[in-house]
């Protein structure tokens, strides 16, 4: 069992690293921790199990953190909130997460990036249409590196 003073740890360390979304599994236990764009000060736990402790944002809409305009005030970017290896697809078999021309939703995870050995999903944040995949899959993305460009609605 994880005790809560490892959890206020990460939960620190993912304030500090710009982490979004972690997933952690010790002895039986999984623990997701999903900031989606605020603070973990501000985050609620929404379901505790024995077997499963989620820590999820309040019902607060998601900052356009990780957003920039692009040159069309319809196109913004989705930006990557780490430094790591970009991938496009859960598995080397597997979909891509999106595609060009795919209508995508805030919720949608758009692709995963790899630090650490850790894999964090990253979300849409935005609702819109995929224009252009900035990177492909495998490649080293930096803070704040633009990933995709979305035609917002």
């Amino acid at each position: 069992m994880i005790n809560v003073r490892e959890l206020q740890e990460v939960v620190s360390l993912m304030n500090e690293s710009g982490i979004q979304k972690l997933h952690i599994e010790h002895e039986g236990t999984k623990v997701v921790i999903d900031k989606a764009g605020i603070p973990l000060e501000d985050t609620a736990v929404t379901e505790v199990k024995t077997d499963e402790v989620k820590a999820a944002a309040t019902e607060q809409a998601p900052q356009d953190s990780m957003s920039v305009n692009a040159a069309d005030n319809n196109e913004k970017q989705i930006l990557s909130p780490m430094v790591g290896t970009f991938y496009a697809k859960p598995e080397a078999d597997a979909d891509p997460f999106v595609q060009v021309g795919q209508t995508i939703e805030h919720k949608d995870v758009v692709c995963v990036i790899e630090a650490m050995k850790l894999f964090n999903e990253v979300d849409a944040g935005m609702e819109g249409e995929v224009l252009e995949i900035l990177v492909k899959d495998g490649d080293v993305v930096e803070f704040g590196q633009p990933l995709f460009t979305v035609k917002s609605r």
